[in-house]
This record gives C-alpha cells, structure tokens and sequence, in this order.
C-alpha cells in the first residue's frame, strides 16, 4: 500500500475540497486512511449526510411536525437526498441506490424535476423539467442563490451525458 502525502501538502488537498475517496485512489490507500489521517490531524469534514440535509433545509422551510402533516419524510426528498448523498461520496446500502436509481430514471423518463410546495398536501412533487433547471434534479427556488460549494452544486446534477441521451427506456415486460 502506498503512503499519503505531508500533513501539509494532506492539509492543503482538504483546503481544496478534494473528497477522501479520490485521495485514496490517487494514493492507493484505504478511505479510512485518509479519514484517520485527516481526524489526527485535527481536520473534520462534516457528515455528507449532515451537508445535505442542511442544505435542503436552508433551501425550503420543509414542513415537520409530529403532530399533523409533516414533508421532511416523503418518498421524493428521501430519495433525492440519498442520491445526493452518493453524489458527495457518501457510502449508501444497496436499497439506498436502487431508490437513487430509481429517481434518476423516473425524472428522465418524465422530463421532470423534483420541488417543493410547503402549502400543498403532498408537499415534494414531480414537475416537468424547464430549460433554467439545466441539469439539475430539483427546482431552484427563485431568487435563491445557489451554494458556493461545486461539489453540492454538482450533487444536485444529473449524471453527465443523461439529458443527451434523452429520456430513459422504460422496462421491458419479460
């Protein structure tokens, strides 16, 4: 197995934003390795888990509550955050990215996007795909700057190349 780089040259690469699982494969280490390395030397990434959910939060006030209608569960931010998730680099069970999948196929299938209505009884919806969505999996609220981070911006992006390919077949019956 390989070695990492300094702390300083390790130190400046996390400065950057470069995710643990691209240094360990330009280092032939273990992701743990880089993680270990990276909490000795006082360097801690929040969780990816954690990234997303304050970034869906500080992007709609999504309804919770536990005594009537409540969004921050439904089946479309799930999915939505879990694909993001994995998008970030975050590890996910093999149901989390069947679901991913499967919301990247029904949205190019459907020509649609994901958003969000707060005064709706469904709240998250599937909305068809407008040119200003670009890429990306979920409507951008107006007005609302996007996050400074690329990598978030990115999370929230389609696979590249799948708006070219056009909508995804839908499954053959056997």
């Amino acid at each position: 197995m390989a070695k990492l780089p300094s702390d300083a040259e390790l130190a400046k690469m996390f400065h950057l934003g470069v995710t643990d699982q691209s240094l360990a494969a330009q280092f032939d280490v273990t992701v743990a390795a880089v993680n270990k390395r990276f909490v000795k030397m006082g360097l801690r990434k929040k969780p990816i888990a954690l990234r997303v959910n304050e970034l869906v939060k500080g992007i709609w006030d999504v309804k919770s509550s536990r005594s009537g209608p409540s969004h921050h569960n439904a089946y479309a931010v799930k999915n939505l955050k879990i694909y993001m998730r994995r998008q970030l680099g975050d590890q996910v069970s093999e149901t989390q990215q069947r679901e991913a999948d499967w919301l990247i196929q029904r949205l190019l299938r459907d020509g649609t996007v994901v958003d969000y209505d707060g005064d709706s009884e469904a709240g998250w919806t599937y909305v068809p795909r407008r040119p200003s969505d670009g890429r990306r999996i979920l409507r951008w609220p107006e007005g609302r700057e996007l996050p400074a981070d690329e990598d978030l911006r990115k999370a929230m992006e389609l696979p590249e190349g799948a708006l070219e390919a056009g909508p995804a077949a839908p499954p053959s019956d056997p």
